[in-house]
């Protein structure tokens, strides 16, 4: 009996563990909840106070040192320009300042942000200077290499340069970019300097070779040539010499008899010599450059001729034979100090024209020609768009030569109307007519102007129509007779043409159109529905 009550007791128990437990956990469960809610509030409340407190240089602080971090550093460390353990640093010390700025300690929090953007701010700069050192090295050694062949001319200084560079060099791999800064401007400098000497020797043996073979001294000058050459090997201006040298070499007397033919003016004659001479040398480079420059000077004569021309021309107050003199210098050659005389030209050229086209469009409009006086108008404004007197010669030309033009096409269209009945219309056209007569009207539109008027005012009244039906078909006019059945209708109609319509179930519908005339009164119109369907 004891033995079987053993595990009847331990599964009471269990049983009871079961039950209180649950409601032991969700107790603390609240308890808890209640309490992180507390503290999550006062959190809040601190944190808030804190931000209230903060000041602006402090949020700026703390900016700056998120941005540091988060942005050109990140970039930086994506590029293994840092170490983590920098990086890692860095947020460890902004963490303790962010965690200084929730407790309200400013004062530390402020010197954790400005410990990350100090060294931050170093390790930047230290960046910089090194890309700057590694830029310097790639240039500086592309300009020891574009200076190479100055080595054998300027030996010790080359020398220098390229131990200047060796130094700076070793500077950069060892991390002292500073110096290695230094060194490379230093070399830069040095072949500055080099090939500054180097451009000024050059210079004046191509002075003297040039000058040595103006005078026909071909040894000095192939000699001065030949030296530019030992210093520099890709010289194109020695390299040319020397053919022109060697090109003049055999014919040096022949060209002197051609320069005292230029030196004469016979410039034709030289020319005709030059080409002579290059018929037998057709490949002599020196003939060529001669040639070139002679017909140079010939077309330098032809066009001073023509501007000598202008200038006579516009002494004359010819100013259209000046500009044409002008225009056909400035095609052989271009000169801005002969583009602005030209212009001046021109207007000088539009304030004559002007003043000829103001009085002959004034002639023209007083004459009644109101086109002639239009076009006289119209380019003057073309050359003066700021005359006033252009502008309303032409505003007045134009609204006479229209109301001329509608004149002379309304009365067309009147006569017209009248010839096919249509009076009312003609009317119309002809009052418009009179409402837009210029006040020079030629005798024979004067002539016009009265028949038609006769004729109108003869078809000014009602006349007598009859309409027949037989009293089975609908007859309407429209806006004059409604749809009807009717024997007879006597009508009164104004001179017109007109359109009568007759309509009857099952037959085909009539359409007749008559004229109403008052030379013809008492007409008579049948109207029928006769043809069935």
């Amino acid at each position: 009996m004891t033995r079987n009550k053993k595990p009847v007791v331990i599964v009471a128990m269990v049983l009871a563990a079961l039950i209180v437990l649950p409601l032991l956990l969700l107790l603390f469960s609240r308890l808890g909840a209640s309490s992180g809610s507390e503290q999550a509030n006062s959190e809040s409340s601190a944190v808030k106070n804190t931000s209230e407190a903060i000041d602006f240089d402090l949020r700026q602080l703390a900016e700056k040192a998120d941005r540091l971090i988060e942005q050109d550093l990140a970039e930086a460390l994506r590029q293994g320009d840092v170490s983590l353990d920098f990086i890692a640093s860095l947020k460890r010390d902004a963490s303790k300042g962010a965690v200084a700025l929730q407790k309200g300690a400013l004062e530390d929090a402020a010197l954790h942000y400005n410990s990350v953007v100090q060294r931050a701010e170093s390790q930047l700069a230290a960046l910089a200077l090194a890309d700057q050192a590694r830029a310097l090295n790639d240039s500086t050694y592309a300009e020891l290499q574009s200076l190479d062949y100055l080595k054998s001319a300027f030996e010790n200084t080359y020398r220098e340069a390229v131990e200047t560079y060796n130094t700076a060099l070793r500077a950069l791999n060892a991390g002292e970019y500073q110096r290695s800064v230094d060194d490379f401007e230093m070399t830069s400098a040095i072949l500055g300097d080099l090939e500054a000497r180097a451009l000024q020797q050059t210079a004046g043996l191509l002075e003297a070779a040039s000058q040595a073979l103006e005078d026909y001294q071909l040894t000095a000058a192939r000699t001065a040539y030949e030296s530019v050459l030992e210093l520099d090997s890709a010289n194109a201006a020695a390299t040319e010499g020397l053919v022109m040298v060697t090109a003049l070499e055999g014919i040096a007397e022949e060209v002197k008899a051609i320069r005292a033919l230029e030196a004469s003016g016979d410039l034709e004659a030289a020319l005709a010599q030059l080409e002579r001479l290059a018929a037998e040398n057709p490949q002599n480079p020196f003939i060529r450059n001669q040639r070139a420059s002679l017909e140079a000077r010939i077309l330098d004569r032809e066009y001073q001729a023509l501007i000598d021309a202008s200038l006579t021309a516009e002494q004359a107050a010819d100013f259209s034979s000046a500009i044409a003199s002008v225009e056909a210098a400035l095609k052989l050659k271009s000169s801005t100090e002969q583009e602005a005389r030209l212009a001046q030209l021109k207007e000088k050229y539009k304030a004559a024209r002007l003043d000829v086209l103001l009085s002959d469009g004034y002639d023209a409009l007083r004459a009644g020609r109101y086109e002639a006086a239009r076009n006289f108008y119209k380019e003057a404004v073309a050359i003066a768009p700021d005359s006033k007197e252009a502008r309303t010669g032409l505003e007045k030309a134009s609204s006479l030569y229209l109301a001329n033009i509608r004149y002379s096409q309304n009365i067309t269209a009147a006569e017209k109307y009248i010839s096919e009945g249509r009076f009312p219309l003609a009317a119309k056209l002809f009052n418009e007519a009179m409402s837009s007569r210029p006040s020079n009207v030629a005798p024979s539109q004067l002539t016009e102007e009265a028949r038609i008027r006769a004729s109108l005012k003869a078809q000014s009244e009602e006349v007598n129509v009859t309409i027949k039906s037989d009293k089975r078909t609908y007859v309407s006019i429209i806006g004059v007779l409604p749809p009807d059945r009717f024997k007879t209708e006597e009508l009164k109609l104004f001179p017109d043409v007109y359109k009568v319509r007759g309509t009857r179930s099952g037959y085909e519908s009539v359409e007749i159109e008559f004229k109403v005339d008052a030379r013809h009164p008492n007409a008579t119109i049948t109207v029928e529905c006769t043809e069935k369907l």
